[in-house]
């Protein structure tokens, strides 16, 4: 076995935190220890169920009466891997901490996963809600026939009971210190609530890598701001401020992979139709339906024949730095920068202020952050990784 990261995902599932989850879980080289879930790119209860579907949909893939029926190689191999993947699933916030919410919805469909629950409301598993407690499940189907068929699905996760942040700061306080990555995928609230917790215990994880935020660009939410640093402007600035915490023990490492470097790195829908559509695989099914959504949307609205990978680039990064002895020499660029954020503006809300001065006599008003954000990604080298570790595809 390769060399192998341990995170928690914390996020908003979403199109493209689909895409990141089924990566991280497809690949042997990610150890997901906890997915956290948080409102963002629609509210808690479609995101809590949109993941069931998803490892539900993974889950038909990986199960032995598929796999077992495969020749042996590689990709049965990591398919069988798969299975070993049990992380705790715990809900968390349902609102940002102190702004009004904002939702993804326009672009994620008022469901969050491109309408697929509103076209066919039994792609979830039938006990999703039931498990929770969350919602009366009357109304979900027990049929996966449209996107999976009728093959039985592997259980592919453990159940917590735990608030998000909570959990959080459970895995981080059972396992060594600096062993385990924070993955921030959505707004950064249930990361903030459980920093202002316990900060000493948050401080034991290794990193944390989020994306977010748009610095040399335009936003994609409003002029000036991306999305999720714009749903939850003060639990960025609670992170951003925790990198120069002057108590070393309450101090963090926080890499972050704005819009600049995301917009870089593109799948095409020609990619998806000619390298995964023809596999006919439950997972396969799923995403072709899953992101046909989306790829008819970006034509219709902006004129686009891709989407950007912004959530999946972030599992690509975490990968290369655990396991690469130089993350550079397969690149990745880095840079340090002083990064505030703008949390009450009614037009800046959620912008970034980045103190690019090389002198001055005074001090950038508020509190300096020392911000390691990626700029530059292979896009082939992620989109290789990509198609195999979720679909078993090769790319090119």
């Amino acid at each position: 076995m390769s060399k192998t990261g341990r995170c928690i995902i914390d996020c908003d599932p979403g199109i493209d935190d689909t895409l990141a989850i089924l990566h991280a879980m497809g690949s042997p080289k990610v150890d997901v220890v906890a997915i956290t879930l948080t409102y963002g790119n629609t509210n808690r209860n479609n995101v809590t169920k949109n993941l069931f579907t998803i490892l539900h949909v993974l889950g038909k893939e990986v199960h032995p009466s598929r796999t077992s029926t495969m020749p042996e190689g590689p990709n049965r191999a990591r398919l069988e891997h798969i299975r070993t993947k049990k992380p705790a699933i715990s809900v968390g916030a349902s609102k940002p901490l102190v702004v009004s919410p904002v939702y993804g919805e326009d672009f994620h469909g008022p469901d969050g996963l491109g309408r697929m629950h509103l076209n066919d409301p039994d792609l979830a598993p039938s006990d999703w809600a039931e498990i929770l407690g969350l919602l009366d499940p009357e109304r979900i189907g027990k049929e996966l026939a449209l996107a999976a068929g009728d093959i039985p699905s592997e259980k592919l996760y453990t159940l917590s009971r735990r608030p998000a942040h909570d959990e959080i700061l459970y895995q981080l306080e059972q396992a060594e210190p600096k062993t385990i990555t924070l993955i921030a995928l959505g707004p950064m609230t249930n990361l903030a609530l459980a920093y202002e917790k316990d900060p000493v215990v948050f401080a034991r994880c290794k990193q944390v890598i989020c994306m977010g935020g748009c610095i040399d660009i335009p936003g994609n939410v409003t002029p000036v701001a991306e999305f999720n640093f714009h749903a939850c402007p003060h639990s960025v600035h609670t992170i951003l401020q925790a990198t120069t915490n002057p108590d070393p023990t309450k101090a963090i490492t926080l890499y972050m992979l704005p819009t600049d470097v995301t917009h870089t790195v593109s799948l095409k829908a020609a990619d998806m139709k000619q390298y995964v559509g023809p596999l006919d695989t439950p997972l396969s099914k799923f995403s072709i339906l899953l992101l046909g959504y989306l790829f008819d949307l970006l034509v219709q609205k902006l004129n686009y024949t891709a989407m950007n990978l912004h959530d999946p680039l972030c599992i690509g990064y975490f990968i290369d730095l655990e396991t690469e002895a130089d993350y550079r020499q397969v690149g990745w660029k880095v840079e340090e920068r002083d990064i505030r954020i703008e949390t009450e503006g009614t037009l800046t809300r959620g912008m970034l202020v980045v103190d690019r001065r090389i002198k001055s006599t005074k001090e950038s008003p508020g509190v300096r952050s020392a911000t390691q954000v990626v700029v530059k990604a292979d896009s082939e080298r992620y989109l290789s990784s990509m198609f195999y570790d979720i679909w078993g595809a090769t790319y090119p």
